[in-house]
């Protein structure tokens, strides 16, 4: 009776799994899917690469992780067991997955067009690309390219969201946001093009206030953990930087983070991959120690004032980083700096 009973259910099981392949097959099959002619990328006016656009149910949508590449999202990896993508351009991880309309990114939630398989490649439409990766991106008809804004300065409105999470995720307040854009209530359409608010009222605040314990192995004092950091910095002095560099391209190229982190494991001390998730471990600290991480902005890439660098403070006021400009170098009173003494966010410990 028990196989019976088995044998029953199995059978159950293998129809609708036959029932649920050929909804998704004759989905498929139905999607109205027309080829684009190769369309020039261009960022910020200037002619970068080439992508293969193709329109599905009237939509524009673009091949997902060449895209990801040609943005400096070069480090991606794609879980099949649940259809998702990972990517990281060395201050943000990006997970979006194929089918869902909610994708992360680093510890936020955003509403995205849901990611789509054509021809064996996942697919994004424009304004999910735009959303995901801090662009502003449009297609130019009267010579068919698409147009990136980098760092974006417009936001398209997607479906689910609300004045509140775009304000969130754009480091400002619904006020400035409401401001900025004229508008009377909290009502926004999808699709709606928003104006985002002026840089000086944007700043990254979030990961000051996270407290996450850091795991280490060590067992010497750690003023000597201290010394061994700054030591293993310097065996690195002049390496070469790429952005979005992987691990395992170290120890010839590095991005800042990935920096950062091989020298702190090397230590014995483990930190996430990237900058703004590095930012989130350890305490927040106003007096600096040798060994602190040291977080900054970068408007060249992101108009929402969040963690785009870190680098390691030195006892005698200065930085040791990956940056990308010089590769691995040492910057010299660095808070006094021109440059990184404006785009200072704050500094978290994590050798306690």
């Amino acid at each position: 009776m028990k196989r019976t009973k088995h044998s029953q259910r199995r059978i159950w099981i293998i129809a609708l799994l036959i029932l649920v392949f050929s909804l998704n097959s004759t989905l498929a099959t139905h999607a109205q899917t027309k080829q684009v002619p190769t369309a020039g990328i261009a960022i910020n006016g200037k002619l970068v690469d080439g992508i293969q656009p193709v329109m599905i149910d009237g939509k524009m949508y673009l091949p997902f992780v060449p895209l990801s590449k040609i943005l400096g999202y070069n480090s991606s990896q794609y879980n099949p067991k649940n259809a998702t993508f990972q990517l990281t351009d060395g201050s943000t991880m990006l997970r979006a997955a194929v089918g869902g309309s909610i994708a992360r990114k680093s510890n936020e939630y955003i509403h995205i067009d849901p990611l789509r398989w054509y021809n064996k490649k996942a697919h994004i439409t424009l304004p999910a690309a735009s959303s995901l990766f801090n662009v502003f991106m449009y297609y130019k008809a009267d010579n068919g390219s698409i147009q990136v804004q980098k760092p974006a300065q417009q936001y398209i409105v997607q479906k689910g969201d609300t004045l509140f999470e775009i304000a969130r995720s754009h480091h400002t307040s619904v006020y400035n946001l409401k401001s900025t854009n004229n508008l009377k209530s909290n009502m926004i359409q999808i699709g709606q093009r928003l104006q985002i608010p002026p840089r000086s009222k944007m700043k990254e605040t979030e990961p000051i206030r996270e407290k996450a314990p850091v795991p280490h192995k060590y067992n010497t004092s750690i003023s000597s953990v201290r010394t061994n950091i700054i030591n293993e910095a310097k065996k690195y002095l002049g390496a070469g930087y790429k952005f979005g560099a992987t691990l395992a391209e170290a120890p010839r190229l590095f991005d800042c983070s990935s920096y950062t982190q091989l020298v702190f494991k090397q230590n014995g001390i483990s930190i996430p991959r990237t900058s703004r998730d590095q930012a989130s471990k350890g305490t927040n600290v106003k007096t600096l120690e040798q060994g602190d991480l040291l977080f900054f902005t970068n408007n060249d890439l992101y108009s929402d004032g969040r963690v785009g660098h870190v680098g390691i403070y030195m006892a005698d006021g200065s930085m040791i980083h990956a940056s990308s400009s010089k590769g691995v170098t040492i910057t010299k009173n660095v808070l006094s700096n021109p440059y990184w003494g404006k785009n200072y966010l704050f500094a978290k410990r994590v050798i306690q």
